[in-house]
């Protein structure tokens, strides 16, 4: 045995004596408390856990102070931190400046001086919590990302056949590794994007942030050096996704930019699952927490050594601190999991958590894949409210109503509007296996579950993992089928009497974790106007209009190139690619050219295209041709016509007018505005013309108010008229 020193025996004594006196001194009033964590008692906390106390009354911040509390270590000592009162002002923190210790006891004192906002002191305390034996260091790998999970535990393999190296090359000159992407079944689909990050089966490391239009037209891609995961729109605007690489969330702007890195915190290793960005400008998020267990002593035949993943549900504030935290350890038991979960082997995922929501009443929804089940937890006392539990569930409290089959490994707790609840419901354990969206009532007072809506693409569809269920506003579903073998879709839109409305597909190689469908408009470029109606044009006439493509970022943007599939819509611009300097603007004009009568209806794509990345900028355009005219007709209304200028209306104007002009014959045509200074500030037609009528509209938005002319010139022909701009 290695001699112990003075200095360390020292040291201990004195911290033994430290505590005994202190311990002396205190009456506990923990019962007292709403909410402490780590929980008084518990073991295998991380070392860099900070300390949450809530005894539920507001407090007054001016009599918070360092030494109301003494932290010490069994091992490590005194330890000197921070304290903070948590946005709710009931909430205090206690964020230590250094580490504990592995295997050390930590002892937590608060003896008085801390007053409530209407003045009473908080009770005294003292309680004491265990810091784990084990290396944090092996906190993570596989068990964040349940793909290799599933492989390596030999419960799912991916067929031969489908074991693809490379995606499918898609059409309009995508990325060589971009996903085909193929719309089937189209059927008025809600307005709206899909957002899906599509992920290879083979797991090569990287992946596409995708969001995907109606027509299966990408608005957006980016190819990240990495498996993204739960690409998703947040309350706030933001974008968000989780990066394996850098095992982080990033949250984006309409931008596109990177604004925010959101990890948890504690010295935990974030999951890739789920994200929640509240209200109150907290995120809710899921934690890994692998420890080193003897399920030997638990179960018949564990393994002495075995690596067990815990599951930390975590609330942060907008400082990066957690204001709750809450931990499987202390409160599930690892005999929960449900029987395909070996509990002999050397490493072993007992929850499996998968999604969060929060509750009507504020309280936290938990998914638990390997539990089937739905947990309730209280958020202000981190208690267990009920456990409702599909088909393997060890600790259903809940009777279903309408469903024999219940759920099995589910996925996507979601709260609706109406007060039910949507979970994608894989089905693993079901026999046969299928896998369905789902929508129950729950009456939580006589805790019983009716399901009042499903759909199942057919008797066989089945989804091994992942997968998600969105509830759209108009009633229609928004299903993403996750990791499918017996379909090669990814996602399905499907009305509330279970007719489908769309299908996107992706390659039998590829799979998407989560889809969903949200309104979506990039701001990094906009134009003005953001739509354009062409109204009353002649069949074979030309009604054009200057769009203004406004760059709202502090750096140059290239415009590569425009989209649309309607030809009776045309851009013209001066060349392609073209830059809009920083804060600048460019325009480009929009030609409507009926070819038959009738109204017309289509969607321009203005892009910014680079090797690995799209960012489109979409405008909605509509036009409406007034007749048909034979051709005898034209050749009648021909003869008629003459050299003509019209006076444009309105006139005063604020900030678009019309002009109208016409030619008797073919000719080269000049039709352009100045200023009184004869200025020219726009060039509206400039090229060959056939003989007939013309509608051209002008946006002035970035004039000033005053007047100005416009001038057309025709052959010989010219004529100039005055307009009015008044804003």
């Amino acid at each position: 045995m290695k001699p112990v020193s003075f200095k360390t025996l020292f040291k201990s004594l004195s911290i033994i004596l430290f505590i005994s006196q202190f311990q002396f001194a205190q009456k506990s009033g923990l019962q007292k408390y709403q909410y402490i964590s780590p929980v008084p008692g518990s073991s295998m906390n991380m070392p860099g856990t900070n300390i949450i106390i809530r005894e539920g009354s507001i407090v007054n911040p001016q009599s918070l102070f360092s030494k109301n509390f003494k932290i010490v270590g069994t091992q490590s000592g005194i330890h000197t931190f921070k304290n903070k009162l948590a946005d709710d002002r009931k909430t205090i923190l206690i964020n230590p400046i250094s580490k504990f210790r592995l295997g050390e006891t930590v002892n937590v004192y608060y003896y008085d001086g801390i007053l409530s906002d209407a003045g009473v002191e908080l009770p005294a305390f003292d309680f004491q919590f265990k810091i784990t034996e084990t290396d944090p260091s092996i906190n993570f790998k596989t068990s964040t990302n349940e793909i290799p999970v599933l492989e390596k535990e030999g419960r799912f393999q991916i067929p031969e056949n489908k074991r693809v190296t490379f995606i499918s090359k898609s059409s309009d000159d995508y990325p060589s590794d971009f996903p085909a992407i193929t719309i089937k079944n189209p059927n008025k689909p809600s307005p709206g994007y899909y957002f899906i990050a599509p992920i290879l089966e083979s797991l090569i490391p990287f992946g596409y942030l995708t969001i995907i239009d109606n027509n299966g037209i990408p608005i957006f891609y980016r190819r990240r050096n990495g498996l993204t995961i739960d690409w998703k729109l947040q309350p706030n605007g933001q974008i968000t996704f989780f990066d394996l690489a850098d095992i982080s969330f990033y949250a984006m702007d309409s931008s596109y930019s990177i604004v925010d890195t959101i990890k948890a915190g504690n010295g935990y290793k974030t999951n890739l699952h789920e994200l929640r960005l509240l209200e109150n400008g907290h995120v809710l998020l899921i934690a890994n927490d692998r420890q080193s267990i003897r399920m030997d002593t638990i179960v018949t035949g564990g393994n002495p050594n075995a690596l067990v993943d815990g599951l930390i549900i975590q609330e942060i504030d907008a400082d990066k601190k957690v204001v709750f935290q809450w931990r499987s350890w202390d409160h599930f038991k690892i005999t929960d999991a449900t029987r395909d979960i070996n509990l002999t082997a050397s490493s072993i995922d007992y929850v499996h958590g998968n999604a969060l929501e929060v509750d009507t009443d504020g309280n936290i929804l938990l998914s638990c894949r390997h539990m089937d089940e739905i947990t309730k937890i209280d958020r202000q006392t981190g208690n267990i409210i009920w456990r409702w539990g599909g088909t393997q569930s060890k600790n259903n409290q809940f009777t279903f109503v309408n469903d024999p089959v219940t759920f099995s490994h589910q996925h996507h707790i979601r709260l609706l509007p109406n007060g039910n609840y949507t979970l994608f419901d894989n089905g693993n354990l079901v026999i046969p296996t299928k896998s369905r969206a789902l929508e129950y009532h729950l009456d939580q007072v006589n805790k019983s579950a009716e399901l009042v809506w499903s759909f199942e693409y057919n008797p066989t569809t089945y989804s091994v993992a992942m997968g998600s269920n969105q509830r759209l506003s108009n009633g229609r579903s928004i299903i993403g089928w996750g990791w499918s073998f017996t379909d090669p879709r990814a996602v399905t839109e499907v009305n509330d009497d279970g007719s489908v409305a769309l299908e996107l597909l992706l390659p039998d190689n590829v799979l998407s974790y989560r889809a969903f469908k949200f309104p979506w408009k990039t701001n990094l470029f906009v134009t003005n106007p953001d739509s354009l109606f062409f109204d009353s044009v002649y069949v074979g006439d030309t009604l054009s209009s200057i769009v203004e493509l406004i760059n709202n970022s502090s750096d140059s943007l290239t415009i590569t190139g425009f989209y649309n599939t309607d030809s009776v819509f045309s851009v013209t611009s001066d060349s392609l690619p073209f830059i809009i300097p920083p804060l600048g603007s460019t325009p480009i004009t929009v030609n409507f050219i009926p070819d038959k009568y009738g109204e017309f209806k289509d969607v321009l794509h203005i892009r910014s295209d680079t090797d690995t990345s799209r960012i489109a900028q979409v405008m909605t355009l509509k036009g409406k041709a007034d007749t048909i005219k034979i051709i005898n007709d034209i050749n009648e209304f021909n003869k008629k016509l003459s050299y003509k200028l019209r006076q444009n209306y309105p006139n005063p104007f604020n900030p678009a007018t019309t002009i109208e002009f016409e030619i008797p014959e073919r000719e080269f045509v000049l039709l352009k505005v100045y200023d009184v200074r004869g200025s020219e500030v726009a060039n509206l037609v400039d090229g060959e013309k056939s003989a007939g009528s013309y509608k051209v509209r002008f946006n002035a938005y970035k004039l000033s108010t005053g007047i100005y002319f416009y001038r057309l010139q025709a052959g010989k022909y010219i004529d100039v008229k005055k307009l009015l701009l008044l804003k």
